[in-house]
C-alpha cells in the first residue's frame, strides 16, 4: 500500500534543518501522498544555510479533520520559531487525535504545546529513514 489519498502538513520555520524538513516531504509525495507545507510566513521561509522555501498553505487553511498526519521537523540552533497559526495547528492536530511525527528538536516544541509525538521521534536526520518507514506504516493500515 501507499500513501495515495493521505494528507500530510509539515511545517516550515526559519531556521528550519534542510533534511528534517525535505526528507519526509519528499518520501511522502513519491508514496502517492497530498503534501502541504506550511510556512511561518506568508513569504516562506530560508533554512539554516539559506535555502528558501515557500509554502503551500497557511496553517489556518489546512483543514484538521482531513489531515492523516502532521511532521513538525527541527531547527539546527534553538526552539523552532513557529507562528501563532503553525502552534493552533499543532494543538489542532492534537486534540483531534492525528499522528503527530517530529524531528529534532520539533518534538521540543510539541510538547511545550502539551501534546506528544507518542514515540513517533527521530532525534536527528539519520533516525529520518526508520519514522518515514513508521508513518508509512500507520497511515496505511
Amino acid at each position: 500500500m501507499t500513501l495515495a489519498d493521505r494528507s500530510i502538513a509539515v511545517l516550515a520555520y526559519p531556521g528550519y534543518q534542510e533534511l528534517e524538513f525535505w526528507y519526509p516531504v519528499l518520501r511522502a509525495r513519491e508514496e502517492g501522498a497530498t503534501v502541504t507545507v506550511v510556512a511561518s510566513s506568508p513569504g516562506g521561509c530560508e533554512s539554516y544555510l539559506g535555502y528558501p522555501v515557500l509554502g503551500d498553505a497557511e496553517a489556518s487553511a489546512v483543514d484538521v479533520e482531513r489531515l492523516a498526519a502532521l511532521v513538525v521537523p527541527g531547527t539546527v540552533k534553538g526552539q523552532p520559531a513557529a507562528s501563532d497559526e503553525q502552534l493552533q495547528l499543532i494543538k489542532a492536530a492534537h486534540t483531534a487525535g492525528r499522528p503527530i511525527y517530529t524531528v529534532g528538536n520539533g518534538a521540543e516544541l510539541v510538547r511545550e504545546l502539551g501534546g506528544d509525538d507518542e514515540g513517533r521521534h527521530a532525534a536527528d536526520a539519520d533516525g529520518l529513514p526508520e519514522l518515514v518507514r513508521r508513518l508509512r506504516a500507520e497511515l496505511t493500515n
